[in-house]
């Protein structure tokens, strides 16, 4: 059985190196096989609207723009805070394609079999 993650993202285009790295990680779990679901919370939640991911590079590593493509192919559960929604003013038209607004929760019922990993 694979290991469960729930990897909380709180950075974007606010600290483009702690962004990077969080999703070079979630890539790296899923090619070890393991059962990711993803949290956009904080600054985070920008990543969740459509062309921020595209903006950011970290330093010394594959550009989001590579990577996150391949979370999105993976059609893992993807959240993004809907009171961050709201205060970043994210039309929910321009929020990327499989992830969803949800509620504390929600996130919470997704907490309860993974491991949670705050990046």
């Amino acid at each position: 059985m694979a290991k469960k993650y729930l990897m909380v993202i709180t950075h974007s285009d606010d600290n483009q190196d702690r962004a990077n790295g969080a999703v070079g990680m979630a890539v790296s779990l899923l090619s070890e096989g393991a059962d990711l679901a993803l949290f956009f919370v904080f600054e985070g939640a920008k990543m969740a609207r459509i062309g921020v991911a595209e903006t950011i590079e970290g330093e010394h590593m594959a550009p989001v723009r590579d990577l996150f493509p391949l979370l999105l192919e993976a059609e893992l559960p993807m959240f993004v805070c809907s009171a961050c929604v709201k205060k970043y003013n994210i039309p929910e038209n321009k929020i990327v394609t499989g992830v969803k607004i949800a509620t504390l929760p929600t996130v919470t019922a997704e907490m309860v079999d993974r491991e949670t990993i705050m990046f």
